[in-house]
């Protein structure tokens, strides 16, 4: 049975009317953000644009997570989050409206994409931290995860829900339907009932060089400057791509809406069973230090067999292998920074790790939307795939496994019994 006390996580009242909240939200981001790229491919778009696509969403995460960060820190989180997620929900009613009324635009797709960037460059930050308040330090690793596991299973349902509702009745059902699921999280946020203590505001937003002092917090720490360079490097070129399968169900695998749903499910799918584990174990700091270059190694090896495969079966099980070493990956640096970042600087800690994940890929997505224009999609995904190798590659030497070392020893400190344990919430 030691293998499910990872799960005990969810008997926490609060956490677990969040985590359901927020699964049944991702269901239809995940429909939509698969649906937006099939409908610009269906008008005409090249690969670059596609490329464009997913460099909208995040490049204004690059420009204004840490702003958000800071937000998460001086704010009460669960009301930034409560109005991230009404944003979000205007922003998919109007992509439907657009679409069901068939005035939509390459450039109105795109545009909404960034204006859901912005959402979240402010909702990212304050979301990941809020998981600290609901579940305390001791079981932050199990909640990452299981985070982790209602993302990918979402991921699997969102893109299959979404490949039939296209094919049945058209786009502009599917950014509908995400507009709604949003009222399930905030349902779920204004049911949550925390202890004082973790529900007082913080200091006004205003403060002085209080942006300026998270910097000085990470860039005093280099066990956390190399763990964020290394999430830097990977997310700028490898996790791109996602943004390029459609052009490789279309050019490459010559996929309808369909298939190419089961495409996207098929990464979710692994990612999903993978995560699953992770969320029930009750792994030691060593065996997460190890995890970290084993996912980077399997994500990489299968995204790379991937571009070359012709098979549309072959790519589903390739897929899925990318998904599994995916999660395993971003579940291990998402728990090393969390647990090693005060309640303090926490926000802002990770901004930065949002501005490493998802800012950095705008880059990555012109770069390799460059790639595919010019030398076709699969060069680009193996482009990605080698420089995934070679981070793996460079976190394997001795200096950057000390680093994750003196990460693990700290989360191993925040996790163990002596910890504060009045951020905990109350018993319901």
């Amino acid at each position: 049975m030691r293998r499910l006390e990872g799960y005990q996580v969810l008997r926490n009242r609060n956490y677990r009317l969040f985590w359901l909240g927020q699964w049944v939200s991702l269901i239809g981001t995940w429909m939509q953000t698969v649906t937006q790229a099939w409908l610009l491919t269906r008008l005409g778009a090249s690969p670059l644009a596609l490329g464009m696509l997913g460099a909208a969403t995040s490049a204004p995460v690059l420009v204004l997570v840490l702003l958000g960060g800071l937000v998460s820190d001086h704010l009460d989180r669960r009301r930034v989050i409560m109005a991230t997620q009404t944003l979000s929900l205007l922003q998919a009613s109007l992509m439907a409206a657009l679409t069901l009324a068939g005035i939509v635009h390459p450039w109105q797709i795109i545009s909404l994409a960034a204006v859901l960037g912005a959402i979240n460059a402010f909702d990212i930050p304050a979301r990941q931290a809020f998981v600290v308040e609901l579940v305390g330090p001791e079981h932050l690793p199990n909640a990452i995860a299981l985070n982790s596991t209602g993302f990918n299973v979402a991921r699997v349902v969102g893109p299959a829900i979404g490949g039939l509702l296209t094919a049945a009745v058209g786009e502009g059902v599917c950014f509908l339907v995400n507009a709604v699921s949003y009222l399930a999280v905030l349902w779920s946020l204004w049911r949550i009932t925390l202890p004082r203590r973790a529900s007082a505001p913080r200091p006004a937003v205003s403060q002085r060089h209080a942006l300026a002092a998270g910097f000085s917090y990470v860039i005093e720490r280099p066990d956390l400057r190399s763990i964020l360079a290394l999430v830097g490097v990977v997310s700028a070129i490898s996790i791109s791509y996602r943004n390029f399968l459609p052009a490789m169900a279309r050019d490459v695998l010559q996929i309808g809406a369909w298939r190419y749903g089961l495409l996207m499910a098929a990464a979710g799918v692994g990612a999903g069973l993978g995560g699953f584990l992770l969320a029930g174990a009750r792994l030691g700091s060593d065996s997460r230090r190890r995890l970290l270059p084993a996912g980077l190694a399997c994500f990489g090896l299968s995204l790379g067999a991937f571009a070359l495969s012709r098979s549309f079966g072959l790519s589903l099980v390739l897929l899925a292998f990318v998904g599994a070493g995916g999660i395993v990956y971003f579940n291990a640096t998402n728990t090393f920074v969390q647990l090693s970042a005060d309640d303090q600087h926490r926000g802002r800690v990770m901004s930065l790790y949002t501005l490493m994940h998802q800012g950095t890929s705008t880059l990555g997505s012109l770069v390799l939307g460059a790639i595919a224009n010019r030398f076709g999609t699969p060069a680009a995904l193996e482009a990605g795939a080698v420089v995934c190798l070679g981070a793996m590659s460079a976190f394997s030497g001795r200096g950057l496994l000390a680093v994750a070392g003196r990460l693990t020893s700290r989360a191993g400190r925040s996790a163990s019994p002596s910890s504060d344990r009045s951020a905990l919430p109350r018993r319901q």
